[in-house]
């Protein structure tokens, strides 16, 4: 097989485990065959090699697909190699137990933020919205924002010469207005997701860089919106980049 002909198929391969992991509902043959636009044979081989690797399983009741476990456990092993882990998670752990709320561990992918750790407070009032796994659009939400704000001038120029999806009916979408977000939210250390990842969720995000000011990713707290008036969040916002620079320097 010539190298272009094994790439393709890699890339194949990993576009059918995306869709299976994205997918609202475990898909079926049909449903993954649509999303990949692959024919039946080729979606077939994929899915029988995938199955054999227990990166994904069938389901032999319904004939529907999931994340096999031996993908799974890939996937704590790099979890709990990542950096950002061991460099923040006393940071989290402090300002989880000042606020009662959750907070969120995010790192970059690519165009998304993916939540590495979730930690709940002892709040009543908790919201489900982000859990661990789940990829958010940079440009909206607490921790994710606060990824795009401190990345490279470059890497946001690029990022926002893309289509920027709508989450909410409070989801900023204009590339200038984003601009204007990014510029507050570099000059107080923090920035403020209102309502626009989902709605009724408020979370303050903050960046976290390692020793060499290389950006390792995110960290934010929030919750429901009433916990979260515009004195508060500021209060907070400045708590959190005060925490951060008396543990993480």
């Amino acid at each position: 097989m010539a190298e272009s002909e094994k790439n393709q198929s890699i890339e194949r391969a990993i576009a059918v485990l995306r869709i299976v992991s994205e997918a609202r509902a475990e898909p079926n043959l049909s449903e993954i065959m649509a999303a990949s636009g692959l024919g039946k044979t080729i979606v077939l081989r994929i899915l029988s090699t995938l199955v054999g690797e227990r990166m994904l399983e069938r389901m032999p009741e319904t004939g529907r697909y999931r994340l096999g476990s031996g993908l799974i456990g890939m996937a704590h092993l790099a979890l709990a190699r990542h950096p950002l882990l061991g460099w923040a998670s006393g940071l989290l752990d402090a300002i989880v137990k000042e606020t009662e709320d959750i907070g969120l561990m995010m790192a970059a992918q690519g165009s998304s933020a993916i939540c590495i750790r979730r930690l709940e407070g002892t709040a009543q009032i908790a919201t489900v919205g982000t859990r661990i796994g789940t990829r958010s659009p940079l440009h909206l939400g607490g921790g994710p924002m606060a990824i795009l704000c401190f990345s490279p001038d470059d890497v946001i120029d690029e990022y926002l010469s893309g289509p920027l999806e709508r989450r909410t009916a409070r989801s900023v979408i204009d590339p200038v207005s984003i601009r204007e977000r990014i510029a507050e939210g570099r000059e107080r250390g923090y920035v403020i997701g209102n309502e626009d990842l989902y709605e009724y969720v408020v979370a303050i995000g903050i960046p976290v860089f390692d020793t060499d000011r290389r950006l390792l990713g995110s960290l934010s707290i929030g919750n429901i919106n009433h916990r979260y008036p515009p004195e508060r969040c500021a209060e907070i916002g400045e708590r959190f980049v005060e925490l951060s620079r008396t543990m993480l320097g």
